[in-house]
């Protein structure tokens, strides 16, 4: 039963290591145990298995490699017909931890302590030296199991009251020493150490608020992108305008000039430069509402994009020029008073699709909003968000993103 013991415990110690990770054991800054187990005196040849108690504080050494554990236990040391000794035991130990898991911390110990027979009056103390094998792991936050075996040499033969004749030496040392085997199966209260759990949940926080600042800053360059192109846009209008209302000036001066060199008189001449210039106002204010007036065709099974519609970072809020746009639509759905029409919204692929989903519903419904303050009746539009689910480009890139955020009108049958 002794080699099994130890053999058991050898075993455990091999496994531990056979699976060592670079994760360690956090072990507490200190602790107070309780263990019971088993014990078997190496006295006289008739020793028998008993109960063994034993309560103790542990402390850290040295972080990683080195505990310390001042204990005091009790037994009863039996063979039956020749000797019965209840014995008490204080001693400190010493638990050397040459690698850790996260989860195991196996490690050897060893240490110094005295002992007493209790039972008996005017016995003595005699010096006992502990020493075996154990592994700790973690139950709870602050709870640790303990499970260890290993043998209690004592300095002398007085362990059991009975001196040890020369044919009965002791198993470790061949000498008259006492001793006995025992194994303990404890639990450990800690007190301190880290708290893996609530640096898990701070790290991953980290993460999200990492993750969730680069999906803003990526939305932001995207709506500057598209506050940019839109610029861009109006810009070009306003130069096609320009060129027009010189090009008609232009005209205007010719005919003016033409009819000074006929000999017209100066009233005709100045009817006509009058109408010119009127005509010339025209020509601008109708370049100015160029894209409001422009028609979008309603086929009933057919789907329009409202290209150009565009919305504030991160909001359903209307930018101004998507308003250009809209006129268009407002235009088509005055010149087609018997149809309607469902407003979908898309997103690009940034961001969760909870989210987008409720962004493109909102945004389409900014746009029936528009649409009813302009005087198209509500029940002639109805509105669905689609989120990411519909892209038409490819999301990997800068431009497939600006595509596929986007408003469609779908002319129902």
């Amino acid at each position: 039963m002794k080699r099994l013991i130890l053999l058991i415990m050898l075993v455990i110690s091999l496994v531990a290591y056979t699976n060592a990770q670079d994760n360690r054991f956090d072990n507490p800054t200190m602790g107070f145990g309780f263990a019971a187990g088993g014990a078997q005196g190496d006295n006289s040849g008739k020793d028998i298995w008993v109960m063994q108690y034993r309560g103790f504080f542990q402390y850290k050494i040295i972080s990683h490699y080195l505990l310390g554990q001042a204990g005091v236990g009790y037994l009863t040391l039996e063979a039956p017909g020749v000797y019965g000794a209840g014995t008490a035991i204080l001693d400190n130990r010493f638990l050397f931890v040459p690698f850790s898991m996260e989860n195991f911390n196996p490690f050897l110990y060893a240490g110094i302590g005295v002992s007493k027979q209790i039972d008996k009056n005017g016995s003595d103390y005699l010096g006992m030296i502990p020493f075996g094998v154990g592994v700790q792991t973690r139950l709870g936050s602050q709870l640790l199991l303990d499970v260890s075996g290993g043998y209690n040499l004592s300095s002398s033969d007085k362990l059991d009251g009975i001196a040890r004749s020369n044919n009965n030496l002791n198993s470790f040392t061949d000498g008259k020493n006492d001793g006995f085997f025992g194994f303990q199966v404890g639990l450990i209260y800690t007190i301190g150490g880290r708290d893996r759990a609530a640096e898990e949940a701070k790290r991953i926080k980290a993460e999200e608020d990492a993750m969730h600042a680069r999906e803003l800053a990526m939305a932001e360059a995207r709506r500057i992108q598209d506050s940019t192109n839109a610029a861009k846009e109006a810009a070009h209008m306003k130069d096609a305008y320009a060129a027009e209302a010189r090009r008609i000036q232009d005209s205007t001066n010719a005919a003016a000039e033409a009819l000074r060199l006929k000999g017209s008189n100066i009233t005709e001449a100045q009817r006509i430069k009058d109408s010119t210039n009127a005509a010339n106002a025209e020509a601008l204010r109708l370049a100015e509402q160029k894209s409001r007036d422009t028609i979008i065709v309603l086929i009933k099974g057919k789907t329009v994009i409202l290209k150009g519609v565009n919305f504030e970072f991160n909001k359903a809020t209307l930018t101004k020029y998507s308003e250009t746009i809209l006129w268009r639509a407002y235009n088509a759905m005055i010149a087609n008073p018997n149809v309607n029409v469902v407003i979908t919204g898309h997103t690009d692929n940034v961001g969760s699709e909870k989210y987008n989903q409720n962004l493109s519903l909102r945004r389409a419904q900014s746009v029936k909003n528009w649409l009813v303050d302009k005087g198209i009746e509500s029940n002639r539009m109805r509105t669905v968000g689609r989120g990411k689910l519909e892209p038409i480009a490819d999301n990997n890139t800068e431009e497939g993103r600006l595509e596929n955020r986007r408003i469609e009108f779908y002319v129902e049958q």
